[in-house]
């Protein structure tokens, strides 16, 4: 019998069982048979694909050629789905999305668990200074009405809800990465516990400069003073402050702490754990991400706390620029946390004994 009248034989990927050429069926599984192309035919099946997989959001209008990306990376809107065989077929090749400006590789907006990406970033870090800014002048109007902040002496209740926006505009991360199975190593927390043992080493060491930083502030505030140049009158306002603390009842003064700390943790998350660890990947300086957070971080409290000044605006760029570096040495937010923390407790409870 020659070859050409042998019956042709080929196997069923799902029983293994021997299949005639001319079957369309298993005769054992009865499952439809999977038809393997030669290479040179998937090539060419993978140049048709790939002009057919186009998909243009229904919000915003942008082309998206990616097969990775569920939703568009310009609006958010949810795409339409791709099948797992064209996905197989296509992806062999990276996809673009082009907007009305220009043509980009979908690589640029790809969300990944344990970094940010530039967009996703900013994007983050600024809906967290939105919740900031809302909540923080919802706060102001509310107080506005029960008590005259031009002429009424402040109170611990009022120092301690002036704390309210600080420990809530850190929770939209938090919520963020949880929310998209994310890794919470993104924002820089590593809970090993090797790591936290260094962390506690840096943190102490830390929170020493940050005191001697506030030393440094507190002898420029009364030189300026002294000067005739404290125009906001900021050591009046530290020292009424400071009298009102001490003249507190003890529950007050742990429910500050414990603000005070939430506000430091929500804090690093935002600046550090966003803004810092999305700019790394646009900056290949270090000192430079670590400059401009500590900006960003001065102008935000500049223009959001109080009191303000020259001095608070400097210490505050000061101890940022240090506890950037202290980020530095190994990635670990909770450097950064732990040198707040003890820094916060200790001037508390120096202010209050």
């Amino acid at each position: 019998m020659s070859k050409n009248n042998e019956k042709k034989v080929k196997y069923c990927v799902y029983c293994g069982a021997e299949v005639a050429e001319n079957k369309t069926y298993c005769p054992n599984c009865g499952k439809l048979m999977i038809k393997i192309e030669s290479s040179k035919k998937v090539l060419k099946s993978t140049k048709f694909q790939k002009l057919e997989i186009t998909r243009k959001c229904p919000e915003c209008g942008s082309i998206i050629t990616s097969t990775i990306i569920d939703q568009c990376p310009i609006c958010d809107t949810p795409l339409e789905k791709i099948s797992e065989v064209k996905k197989a077929v296509i992806q062999k090749k990276p996809g673009f999305i082009f907007t009305e400006k220009k043509l980009e590789p979908e690589q640029k907006f790809l969300l990944k668990k344990d970094t940010w990406n530039l967009k996703e970033g900013i994007s983050v870090f600024g809906t967290c200074i939105y919740i900031l800014v809302i909540v923080f002048f919802l706060l102001y109007t509310i107080l506005s009405f029960q008590v005259d902040l031009a002429t009424d002496e402040i109170s611990i209740q009022q120092i301690l809800l002036s704390q309210i926006p600080e420990l809530l505009f850190g929770v939209y991360p938090i919520w963020y990465v949880y929310n998209k199975k994310h890794s919470f190593g993104k924002l820089g927390f590593n809970p090993e516990s090797k790591k936290i043992l260094i962390a506690l080493l840096i943190g102490a060491l830390g929170a020493i400069v940050l005191l001697l930083i506030n030393y440094l502030s507190d002898s420029l505030i009364s030189f300026l003073s002294n000067a005739g140049l404290d125009f906001f009158d900021i050591k009046e306002s530290i020292e009424l402050q400071n009298q009102i603390i001490r003249n507190a009842d003890l529950l007050w003064i742990i429910l500050l702490i414990l603000a005070l700390c939430i506000g430091t943790i929500s804090s690093e998350i935002v600046f550090r754990g966003v803004l810092h660890n999305t700019l790394k990947q646009k900056f290949r300086n270090n000192f430079s991400v670590i400059l401009i957070v500590a900006l960003v971080y001065s102008l935000v409290m500049l223009l959001f706390s109080f009191p303000i000044g020259i001095g608070f605006f400097l210490a505050n760029l000061v101890s940022f620029i240090i506890l950037g570096f202290l980020y530095e040495l190994n990635g670990n937010i909770f450097n950064t946390i732990i040198a707040n923390l003890v820094y916060t407790i200790f001037i508390v409870l120096l202010i209050f004994l």
